[in-house]
């Protein structure tokens, strides 16, 4: 039997379950207990359920008009995926995780990495009903916290607090006995870091869970796996491989895409919904202080179409630019490159590439911008960002954007409730 380590520093995985249908029941008390499902972009496939509604064994990732009249018949709500209202949840949850942990990295909309220190009888169950309850009673979402030495068991405790009913949605790796029969119930693809070409070669050699993986031979894994492997490896075991990334590393491309709620065959149509998309890219990179060399816009047809099409056109800068003014003026001049009226195009995107930190901005002498009109367009874009901020994502915008948008993404069944917009915070009827 293995030795348990006696460690004063823990990293947990904190998940929000469900989070999707979790913030809809949330903002709206008439979905709290009722069976809850949330649609992909054009309501076209069912990608979150409340627990009432996987008590009625409705599946992930099943086309909505396929399962609309048993949901019907259920009486479950369906409703499509409302972005800015989980985005905002989501900052209000990493902003009290940040106050009750010492260290945190954000791994996903709804999940983060935190560390924290474990108290003198090392107990952490109390830390983690009191951290679950003060999210519910700010949010009203349910957390399931995962305890480990590091982030890979931490990654297998979350799992086992999914699974096991008794654990109350918290379960610390460390402080359980016989720590083997649960990791033997983890099987090998489910370990954080192993995919699906690797699960495979790993039970090629009778590799088949958790517990074999971090008892297999070292040298093994080194000479398939690398450095990876070994780590991983190392972590299962207890080891401290993997830092909590507490910076976020800076992104080298930033793409916003969408497929059409009705096919475009409208050179006018295309050119708005690119420059819709390069607005919203263009407020992205300031908001992570970043700038673009290069613009890529594409658009295609839809996949089943018996005529297909694709396409994209590349523009590099002479120099790095976040202002929406300049980008929006590349990104129509570069529709006109794609467009081809024989085809129904159902979605197209625009990709800001070779971002730069725009602190760290590289002048060219054979463009070159003064410093007032810098300095004037910072003024502008920062003006216009924190108007958005304060008031509504499109309290200023481009006139472009204001043309009707039939072609737009359908959410027919968007609620009607919001924590971004004045107008749809719920009464409270007294």
């Amino acid at each position: 039997m293995r030795k348990k380590r006696s460690l004063t520093e823990a990293i947990a995985l904190v998940d929000a379950n469900n989070f999707y249908a979790s913030c809809e029941q949330s903002i709206n008390p008439h979905l709290r207990n009722k069976p809850v499902v949330i649609l992909s972009n054009n309501d076209g496939c069912i990608i979150a359920r409340s627990p009432e509604a996987r008590a009625l064994k409705i599946k992930m990732g099943i086309p909505y008009f396929k399962v609309k009249e048993r949901l019907n018949r259920l009486g479950v709500a369906v409703l499509s995926s409302n972005y800015s209202l989980y985005g905002d949840m989501s900052k209000r949850l990493m902003n009290l995780l940040k106050d009750y942990s010492e260290e945190i990295e954000i791994y996903s909309i709804d999940e983060a990495f935190v560390s924290v220190s474990r108290p003198e009888n090392k107990n952490l169950h109390p830390w983690a009903r009191k951290l679950r309850s003060l999210i519910y009673q700010n949010l009203g979402i349910t957390l399931t916290i995962g305890i480990g030495e590091n982030k890979v068991r931490a990654k297998i405790a979350n799992n086992l607090a999914k699974n096991i009913d008794t654990s109350a949605g918290i379960f610390d790796l460390v402080r359980i006995e016989n720590e083997n029969n649960y990791l033997r119930g983890i099987p090998v693809h489910k370990v954080w870091g192993i995919g699906k070409q690797t699960s495979n070669w790993l039970q090629s050699k009778g590799i088949k869970n958790a517990e074999e993986l971090r008892d297999m031979d070292e040298n093994e894994i080194i000479r398939k796996l690398g450095i990876i492997g070994k780590r991983l490896q190392l972590e299962l075991k207890g080891n401290k491989c993997l830092p909590i990334e507490k910076i976020k590393k800076q992104k080298k491309e930033i793409q916003i895409s969408r497929s059409f709620g009705k096919p475009i065959t409208k050179l006018e149509d295309l050119t708005q919904a690119l420059a819709i998309y390069a607005i919203k890219a263009s407020a992205k990179m300031r908001s992570q202080k970043l700038k673009s060399s290069a613009i890529t816009v594409f658009a295609r047809t839809s996949h089943y179409s018996t005529h297909s099409y694709q396409k994209s056109a590349y523009k590099k800068l002479i120099n790095a630019t976040d202002n929406t003014n300049t980008i929006l003026k590349i990104v129509i001049a570069l529709s006109k490159e794609i467009y081809n009226p024989e085809y129904k195009l159902s979605k197209a995107g625009v990709l800001m590439q070779d971002l730069t930190n725009n602190q760290y901005l590289q002048h060219s002498i054979i463009n070159y911008e003064s410093q007032e009109n810098l300095k004037r367009s910072i003024n502008l874009m920062t003006t216009i960002d924190s108007l958005n901020k304060k008031f509504n994502n499109k309290a200023i915008t481009w006139a472009i954007t204001k043309r009707s948008q039939e072609w737009a993404m359908k959410r027919n069944s968007l609620s009607f409730t919001s924590t971004t917009d004045i107008k749809k915070i719920p009464n409270i009827m007294t």
